[in-house]
């Protein structure tokens, strides 16, 4: 094949970024024609506020993640059952801070790190007299606190967002 011949085409990847826009009309006449999807996220979402709930009262159980996976999901499913879930009065304030500054302030994650250890360490040295199983409790707390820190995304305070210190362009490139 001769590289020099005009009549040749060569080809060379190219890449293309496209985005498209769906009214949520059609998003949810989408949700609503797939009955089993909508069935298993309404499961899915019970089972992850069901566990939230527990979150409460036991230790080492995050809560906040699992009200807004229970959220994620009730929103593909059923607009009665988020809606209620917003309006909670136990779950939906940390819903709507958390979809308000789009994560958790580093404050807020300081303090989930630190209550998170408290509760580990207590269940592991005080509860938990089988080695096996302590050493198991502390692995998981420990990976818990790496996700909380480097997973969950982190937002800056609504002072800041606020104050004139942040200038136009450095707001723009905020979490929404």
């Amino acid at each position: 094949m001769d590289n020099n011949n005009p009549n040749i085409q060569q080809r060379k990847p190219v890449s293309v970024e496209m985005s498209v826009t769906v009214s949520e009309e059609k998003m949810k006449l989408e949700i609503k024609k797939n009955k089993i999807t909508r069935i298993l996220y309404v499961i899915g979402g019970t089972v992850s506020l069901t566990l939230a709930i527990l979150g409460i009262v036991v230790p080492g159980l995050p809560v906040t993640p699992l009200a807004l996976l229970s959220a994620f999901l009730y929103a593909k499913s059923s607009e009665k059952l988020y809606n209620w879930l917003l309006n909670n009065k136990i779950l939906g304030p940390k819903i709507r801070n958390y979809q308000k500054r789009n994560g958790v302030t580093r404050k807020g994650k300081i303090g989930i790190i630190v209550f998170m250890a408290i509760m580990v360490l207590f269940s592991s040295f005080i509860v938990i007299q089988n080695i096996p199983i302590r050493m198991a409790i502390l692995s998981f707390g420990l990976i818990g606190a790496m996700v909380v820190w480097f997973f969950v995304p982190t937002a800056l305070p609504d002072a800041v967002i606020n104050d004139a210190e942040v200038s136009p362009e450095e707001k723009e490139d905020l979490p929404a």
